[in-house]
């Protein structure tokens, strides 16, 4: 029984270090909503940098603005969810980024001043895509809501089924 206890205690010591990992890797709902009004909080910094930075006529805090929301853009933390419109708009704000920080480059403030609007919209529309559909798709409690489908869902019908045209 002795020979056999330090394998036994290893045994527990990875079991039990394992439990931890996979616990501190899981983020509770508060933990996961605080994390990603960190993001927001980063984004709106950001977005405060190209505002500032179009209305002195400052290409650099532009540039910098519009590089700070391209690295959140692709950071990982900010797929938050799986869904396709969700991930449009993602996509959309990271392209919209990149092409600010290249106006700001070419120092065209017009341009610049019009891809900043775009973005804004870019904004909203995402924030009213997750408050009015996510958000109600997402809760349980809500069940009988069912949101749009965001692809083409091919349907088929039995053959003796007849098609009105």
């Amino acid at each position: 029984m002795l020979r056999h206890f330090p394998l036994i205690v290893t045994g527990l010591f990875v079991v039990a270090g394992a439990s931890f990992a996979a616990e501190k890797l899981r983020m509770t709902a508060a933990e996961l909503e605080d994390h990603q009004s960190s993001m927001m909080l980063a984004k709106l910094a950001s977005s405060q940098k190209i505002t500032n930075g179009l209305v002195t006529k400052d290409f650099e805090e532009i540039s910098q603005g519009a590089n700070e929301l391209v690295r959140i853009c692709v950071a990982t933390e900010w797929a938050a969810h799986k869904d396709q419109i969700y991930a449009h708009h993602r996509i959309e704000m990271q392209k919209q980024a990149e092409k600010l920080e290249q106006m700001a480059r070419q120092k065209n403030l017009e341009g610049a001043a019009f891809v900043y609007m775009n973005s804004l919209t870019t904004c909203i529309n995402c924030h009213e895509y997750c408050r009015d559909v996510l958000r109600i798709a997402d809760d349980p409690k809500k069940s009988r809501v069912v949101p749009i489908p965001t692809h083409d869902v091919e349907v088929r019908l039995p053959m003796d089924v007849p098609v009105l045209r």
